[in-house]
């Protein structure tokens, strides 16, 4: 075949998979219908990820990558799961035939409030109109008066935290909580002509923008900054200008709109930039019992002592989880503060019902905002068995790493892995830097061997630039292939860094002398792993420091090959997890890991070689039935 009659082809299979999908997605919606008739969740995870596996064998049977393959079928899935139930709250709250869905939110066309509006809505298979705000008073003002069914409201992000105006105004409005979604926030520099960085002289913003990217703004000496009532008023005012020194914060999708293009981007200082929007309406609607909801109320506890806590303690009473608590001030009340809690919980639930009524007789004020479904999908997971099948005062200080103070094993979050659960983890560490491609082709063969931590040294011998540069290339290449992303640090301004891109920081043997490094490790949120310096019991006196400044997602690594006995009298020492580094003879490192790991020892670190096959052989023993 020709070019052309290749491409002819591929076009025909695009189109039969886009029948196919669309077939698939008809099914899913009758199996949501059933559920309707008999009562069951929407999810089935041990379902999803039996589905998972086979289709991940049949794929490698194919020639197909198994983390190709997986990614495809978790977007699959979460589609599906979302579809479903859109189906079952649409059936349970029906809507009036309307000739169009309106939409209030603040800003322009483009802003970040308007994106969100269209995503939310998109479903709807209705003309949309939207209501452009100046204000968020103004959003509630027109949903509240008829003029718009929704308003999309920006309630917390992960960078500059909660919108605070927002919680003050919902503390007094009628309108119910109705929906939720998260938005990715890329803040890009937009610029209307061709021009370069230092030519910008005025930048137009929201505050907001403003905040989240000032580590980048500084960089840039002195702006003239005029702050704008929106994202897109900023954006709309830097197109009629089409000056070659203004520039606007924003998004590219949102700049497009405005006929701008963005001049730089990922300027956020946290580079997982993230967003969440409440969307309000003047009915409460109802959530289906198989759907996972969430509620949110405001409440305000008397002033003495334990108030709070013994509010809370009503949650924990009734096996009710919170996901966030907001505490705001009583305007007119000195002193007294309003409470906002979400939970994850349908309010018609048994439990719900049971803590909302305590609750009513223990607080001085209590109103549920609204109960709507959750906007988490989690993708489906495949456990890598399956995947395989187919300096403080010790005398006055507790001792934070000892089982006295802990008897349980501490779990170590690594990304969307866990250290010191029911099956170890398998750190890939790579020597030296590779090129773009070796890097993407190390970590495909990582996960498809089992692995789930990348590790490489982004910072040694290179300029802090450079070393950001690294970070990020890390960050992108581990999260393509689903894994965990590790690496070295050597001093406070290195954790700082990592700690925005990486899911654990590396401490070597030289932060013992280092005490800048370890404080700034010790209260930063990131997981730490602490190599073994010498005898085991200095290195858990520096373990010790670091959990005393706040940091408790804290891991051992053993580089010295400690005997086996001397392993088990660490392990009856001390609740931290442990990590063994493997080195040696391929053949032995299996029967190695098997004899560690019954041991006590959580997760194991090799450095990989263009090709070592030891992770696939150490992962299978460990994994096997």
């Amino acid at each position: 075949m020709n070019l052309d009659e290749i491409r002819s082809k591929i076009t025909r299979l695009d189109r039969e998979l886009l029948s196919l999908l669309a077939q698939r997605k008809a099914l899913s919606l009758d199996v949501a219908r059933s559920k309707l008739e008999n009562p069951r969740p929407i999810r089935d995870q041990e379902r999803e990820q039996a589905l998972l596996v086979e289709l991940v064998n049949q794929g490698r049977q194919l020639g197909l990558d198994a983390h190709f393959v997986t990614r495809i079928f978790q977007t699959v899935i979460e589609d599906s799961v979302l579809s479903q139930q859109a189906l079952l709250q649409d059936l349970l709250n029906p809507q009036d035939s309307v000739p169009a869905i309106s939409v209030a939110f603040l800003g322009l066309k483009g802003s970040y409030s308007n994106m969100a509006a269209r995503k939310y809505l998109s479903r709807y298979q209705a003309p949309l109109v939207e209501h452009n705000c100046d204000t968020f008073q103004q959003i509630f003002d027109t949903v509240e008066s008829g003029q718009a069914q929704y308003g999309i409201l920006p309630i917390e992000n992960t960078s500059s935290g909660s919108i605070n105006d927002v919680f003050d105004l919902m503390q007094h409005t009628s309108l119910s909580i109705v929906g939720e979604l998260t938005q990715p926030i890329e803040h890009c520099l937009l610029v209307a002509t061709d021009t370069r960085v230092e030519n910008i002289k005025t930048l137009y913003t929201h505050s907001q923008p403003y905040q989240q990217c000032s580590q980048y703004l500084e960089r840039l000496g002195k702006l003239e900054v005029k702050f704008c009532a929106a994202s897109s008023n900023a954006m709309e005012q830097v197109a009629k200008l089409n000056r070659p020194d203004v520039a606007a914060l924003g998004s590219a999708d949102g700049g497009a709109l405005h006929g701008l293009t963005p001049l730089v981007e990922g300027l956020a200082n946290q580079k997982q930039n993230m967003t969440r929007f409440i969307v309000v309406a003047r009915k409460p609607i109802e959530v289906a019992g198989q759907i996972p909801a969430k509620t949110s109320f405001i409440m305000s506890t008397g002033q003495q002592s334990g108030a709070l806590v013994e509010a809370l303690l009503v949650l924990r009473s009734h096996g009710i989880t919170m996901t966030r608590l907001e505490s705001r001030p009583i305007i007119g009340n000195p002193w007294e503060e309003m409470f906002y809690v979400d939970v994850a919980a349908n309010v018609n639930s048994e439990a719900m019902q049971a803590a909302m009524k305590e609750l009513g007789r223990i607080t001085r004020f209590i109103k549920v905002l609204g109960c709507y479904p959750s906007a988490e999908v989690a993708p489906t997971r495949i456990p890598a068995r399956l995947l395989n099948q187919a300096q403080s005062d010790e005398r006055t200080e507790p001792v934070r790493y000892s089982r006295h103070y802990k008897a349980d094993n501490t779990q170590v979050q690594v990304g969307p892995f866990t250290l010191g659960g029911d099956e170890p983890l398998l750190i890939a560490e790579l020597a030296g830097w590779p090129d773009e491609a070796r890097l993407q082709e190390a970590a495909r063969r990582i996960k498809e061997q089992g692995g789930q931590v990348l590790a490489l040294d982004c910072f040694t011998g290179v300029t802090p630039e450079q070393g950001l540069a690294r970070l990020q290339q890390l960050r992108t290449t581990a999260a393509r292939f689903d894994l965990a992303a590790m690496t070295r640090v050597g001093n406070a301004e290195q954790v700082h860094r990592a700690a925005e891109s990486v899911d654990l920081l590396l401490l070597g043997t030289d932060a013992a002398g280092n005490e800048e490094l370890v404080s700034a490790a010790g209260r930063c949120t990131r997981p730490l792993l602490l190599e073994l310096a010498g005898e085991p019991e200095n290195s858990l006196r520096l373990a010790q420091h670091i959990l005393h400044q706040g940091n408790q997602q804290l891991a051992l690594l053993d580089t010295q090959a400690l005997p086996l006995a001397r392993l088990l009298e660490l392990g009856s020492q001390t609740h931290l997890p442990l990590v063994s580094r493997l080195s040696g003879d391929t053949a032995a490192l299996p029967r190695l890991g098997e004899a560690l790991n019954a041991a006590g020892v959580s997760g194991f670190c090799l450095t990989l070689s263009d090709d070592d096959t030891a992770l696939e052989q150490l992962a299978h023993s460990l994994y096997r039935d």
